[in-house]
């Protein structure tokens, strides 16, 4: 089954169901779809109805041709807003970031996760610079294998091998190669995106933030940044785990999911 919410803009936003319970969105980071829950989603399935949205562009989404981060953010928002009941969302990476801003438009989240929010990480990397500029040149070029390896070894810094792993998942490369254009586009983007911890000082939602132990660049001082202005949230370390628990660890995460999302709130039943 399919669930679609029509953003601001008009574009078609969409998400695969999956699972019965509560219902919870998850939202996928910039070199994935839905499809990057495939580890985690078994875990989840038995305790909630699965959102699995697929951001713009990419998937079982429509897109437009004009692209802004601001997009993101009311894609996230449409869908929340358009779920008959309150909304759990849980976010990675840079879709975590797009969380964070939807949670300043949306009504309706009752619980709010995410992990390692992207912010801007490109001032002073040249070598990151030159790949997120690389990555442009080779999708306008329609070399979308090239685009996504290279953002696998430059921006997400894994080992050859692992990216030998990942091709032999046919579905999961095939949906990146179809998607390889959205990539560079957000990491433009997300250039000129400021994060300011105290804009979601307001969030009146029980938030948790994750950081997986072993993570290191901007992932430690986001968290202590919105941990310290987000007075209901709470900062939970992965233990062992980087960037990518959902991959390496995915009955860790699925277990500080599944303890945050099913607490009362207070004065509940």
């Amino acid at each position: 089954m399919i669930f679609k919410a029509a953003s601001r803009d008009g574009a078609e936003i969409a998400c695969g169901l999956d699972g019965q319970g509560p219902a919870l969105l998850m939202i996928h980071g910039t070199g994935d779809t839905h499809l990057g829950w495939r580890r985690l989603q078994p875990l989840l399935a038995p305790h909630f109805t699965l959102y699995l949205m697929d951001r713009r562009g990419r998937g079982l989404s429509g897109d437009r041709e004009a692209y802004a981060l601001e997009r993101d953010w009311e894609d996230v928002a449409a869908i929340i807003d358009s779920i008959r009941e309150p909304v759990n969302v849980f976010a990675h990476s840079f879709g975590a970031m797009c969380a964070l801003e939807g949670a300043l438009l949306a009504k309706n989240i009752r619980r709010l996760c995410v992990y390692e929010p992207s912010v801007n990480r490109n001032a002073g990397n040249a070598k990151r610079e030159f790949t997120i500029d690389e990555m442009a040149r080779l999708a306008a070029l329609g070399d979308r294998d090239a685009v996504v390896e290279l953002h696998l070894r430059n921006i997400i810094n894994v080992p050859d091998e692992t990216i030998v792993k990942q091709r032999a998942n046919q579905a999961a490369w095939t949906a990146r190669l179809a998607m390889a254009h959205t990539m560079p586009r957000e990491l433009q983007a997300l250039r000129h995106y400021r994060f300011d911890a105290g804009r979601f000082s307001g969030l009146a939602m029980p938030v948790r933030v994750l950081l997986g132990e072993k993570s290191v660049g901007h992932g430690p001082e986001t968290a202590r940044l919105l941990t310290e202005a987000v007075h209901s949230s709470e900062l939970v370390r992965l233990e062992g785990q980087g960037h990518f628990a959902m991959l390496s660890a995915p009955e860790l995460l699925a277990q500080k999911l599944i303890e945050f999302f099913s607490r009362q709130e207070a004065g509940g039943c």
